[in-house]
């Protein structure tokens, strides 16, 4: 907490009330002092009545008031009496009136030292602490005095702050997990989509006989490869807290093999739709292939749910850079989702499929920039193109 001067402490600003008090405070009681004395002689003179300092006592005596002690028996007349009243309450003023006079003139400085100093500051905090008790954090505190008051003030905002920092990383963190959920759960129907049209084909030539033993091995081979992805990309997502925690697993891997994997789960996605084109050149790249065939699922599961009539897949790899280019010949996209569609959750107004979550280009959008590249959208002679670029060289 930030020292307070001494010349702005409460503690000297107290003192500083105290020390004007003292001066209207003797003042009044010198004052009262000297004006019930200058009052009494005044009496004394006019009316003769004079004080012997001798208690008296009032009492009846033979029809007549009598002031009676213990040495003489005084007779007066009411008049008399009446004016000894008087002149008692004259001397005797100053006795009331002085410590009246002192109370007052502390009371009045309480009171200007509360309103002055105190009250606003009270009321700032404790309206602050309504708030925070309400979980209402969208306020600022604002005292600027230098005092110890306006440091607890300046305290209990750094703590609003902290408060309201906690309360919207919290929230985001639920968002992204929640993000992160549904980006899983999307990531998970194109894989089963091609574990299942794998089944399908075993199921409808298998019982024949109409497949040799050579491609049901190769067709189990590439389910077993599409369990395995699955595993490993289970386990990364588990992992991680949001889809930015992401970190590539760079292997070495034939450009032949990747290139082998994407035409057969192209074929299988878009069936007799799809059409692709991969360089001929074998040559060992440096990559993530789960996170490549996770955008490519992305992208070729898009591209067959717009296209028309084709869907195609365009790879090169030049300068270190893997590019993969889905092409469809769809309605392709439109203004809003040129600027938005890699956001996540969004949805095209005129989007069919209700169940499309909204998280696949924003999918793939993450995961191309983590490794070392990007993710560009465009239309394309009367569809769409969707181009993922990754970094596969050795220096990652």
């Amino acid at each position: 907490m930030e020292k307070v001067k001494r010349s702005r402490s409460l503690k000297w600003a107290l003192m500083r009330y105290i020390l004007i008090c003292i001066i209207p405070t003797m003042i009044g009681a010198s004052f009262i002092g000297f004006g019930t004395n200058d009052l009494q002689d005044w009496y004394t003179e006019k009316y003769g009545v004079e004080n012997d300092n001798i208690v008296y006592v009032m009492k009846e005596y033979n029809g007549s008031i009598v002031m009676v002690n213990s040495d003489k028996h005084v007779k007066f007349t009411k008049e008399t009496a009446g004016l000894y009243i008087i002149y008692w309450i004259i001397c005797y003023a100053q006795c009331i009136l002085i410590p009246l006079w002192i109370f007052g003139c502390i009371a009045l400085t309480g009171a200007v030292f509360y309103k002055r100093k105190l009250k606003k500051p009270i009321t700032i905090l404790l309206d602050a602490s309504r708030k925070i008790a309400d979980n209402q954090l969208d306020f600022k505190i604002e005292y600027n005095k230098k005092d110890e008051l306006g440091t607890l003030c300046g305290a209990f905002e750094e703590m609003r702050c902290q408060l309201d920092k906690n309360n919207r990383e919290m929230w985001r963190s639920l968002e992204e997990r929640k993000r992160l959920n549904s980006a899983f759960s999307h990531d998970l129907r194109t894989p089963l989509t091609v574990l299942k049209g794998y089944a399908e084909f075993l199921e409808k030539y298998v019982p024949d006989g109409k497949i040799t033993e050579e491609k049901m091995l190769s067709v189990l081979a590439m389910m077993s490869g599409q369990i395995t992805r699955l595993e490993h990309y289970t386990q990364k997502m588990n992992a991680v807290q949001k889809l930015e925690d992401i970190a590539p697993d760079i292997k070495e891997i034939s450009s032949e093999k990747l290139f082998m994997q994407l035409n057969e789960t192209g074929n299988l996605i878009c069936n007799e739709k799809f059409k692709s084109k991969f360089p001929k050149e074998n040559k060992n790249i440096f990559i993530d292939a789960e996170l490549v065939m996770q955008v490519y699922e992305n992208l070729i599961s898009n591209a067959a749910r717009y296209a028309k009539n084709h869907a195609s897949a365009d790879v090169s790899i030049t300068e270190n850079i893997l590019k993969i280019s889905v092409f469809d010949d769809g309605k392709g996209f439109s203004q809003q989702a040129l600027k938005s569609a890699a956001q996540p959750f969004f949805r095209d107004e005129k989007e069919p499929d209700r169940l499309h979550f909204g998280l696949g280009l924003y999918i793939c959008k993450i995961i191309c920039e983590k490794c070392g590249g990007k993710l560009t959208l465009e239309n394309y002679e009367g569809g769409a193109k969707a181009a993922a670029e990754f970094f596969c060289g050795k220096n990652f």
